[in-house]
């Protein structure tokens, strides 16, 4: 009885050794599998981080065939004028989207945002065109009359300026990135245009600069306004989106 049982006993140990000796060789070779696999990781990354000059450059004419494309999509859903403001909005709306490389098709991206803000970005086109109605009229009346009221009402006109040039670059970038009531999108722009003025000052001067060179020499604009129809107007909304990046990021991630 006793060899029968030492004869099992060693049986037993033999099979735990058999049953470690395997366990280590799966062990071993799981570990040897690791650093293939994190190679092909890395080497995936670098693939990702490092497009090829082939790649970079079919990446930029995507980049310019999708704006020429918003561009007209943009133009199409200006004919009413009212709708500009939603235009607008849903231009920027695809434009922080490509910059970020978060890209769908652009025709269905630029109609749902078109559609989604409809409503709130005419009133503030409406808003707005009304404000600026009101204040060419301050200035065809200052231009002609040489009262003391005139001269009251060209130092209101120049605060009512100040507070356009703030309030407006803002305000669509805004909608198109927001969701909030329209008065406080509005509010918004303004506090944050005061509140970041490098970022106000850059897109201020984007879209203003060709205003004013048009108005110094108004022949430019007869040889250039077939650019704006065809693909400066959506060109310059992906700058004004790659400038806005960072605006977004210091709202939306404030540093702790």
């Amino acid at each position: 009885m006793s060899k029968n049982n030492s004869s099992k006993n060693s049986n037993k140990l033999d099979n735990k050794k058999q049953d470690t000796e395997q366990l280590s060789d799966t062990l071993s070779a799981q570990n040897a599998d690791k650093p293939q696999i994190e190679e092909k990781k890395e080497e995936s990354e670098e693939a990702r981080v490092k497009p090829t000059k082939a790649q970079r450059f079919f990446n930029v004419i995507d980049k310019f065939g999708d704006l020429f494309f918003l561009n007209i999509y943009f133009f199409i859903t200006c004919i009413p004028i009212v709708t500009i403001g939603a235009a607008f909005t849903a231009l920027y709306t695809v434009t922080n989207k490509m910059v970020k490389d978060d890209e769908s098709p652009v025709k269905e991206a630029y109609f749902k945002a078109f559609r989604e803000n409809l409503k709130q970005g005419t009133i503030i086109w409406i808003v707005d065109l009304i404000y600026l109605f009101l204040m060419y009229l301050q200035y065809s009346y200052v231009i002609t009359s040489n009262s003391e009221t005139a001269r009251i009402i060209y130092v209101i006109l120049g605060f009512e300026f100040i507070l356009a040039a703030f309030a407006i670059p803002l305000q669509f970038p805004m909608v198109a990135r927001y969701e909030n009531t329209t008065f406080n999108l509005m509010r918004n722009a303004l506090v944050f245009s005061l509140a970041n003025l490098g970022t106000w000052i850059k897109i201020f001067f984007i879209w203003s600069f060709p205003s004013m060179l048009y108005f110094l020499n108004p022949r430019i604009l007869v040889y250039t306004w077939f650019l704006w129809a065809l693909f400066l107007t959506a060109f310059f909304t992906y700058v004004s989106s790659m400038l806005l990046i960072r605006f977004y990021d210091k709202i939306e991630k404030p540093r702790e």
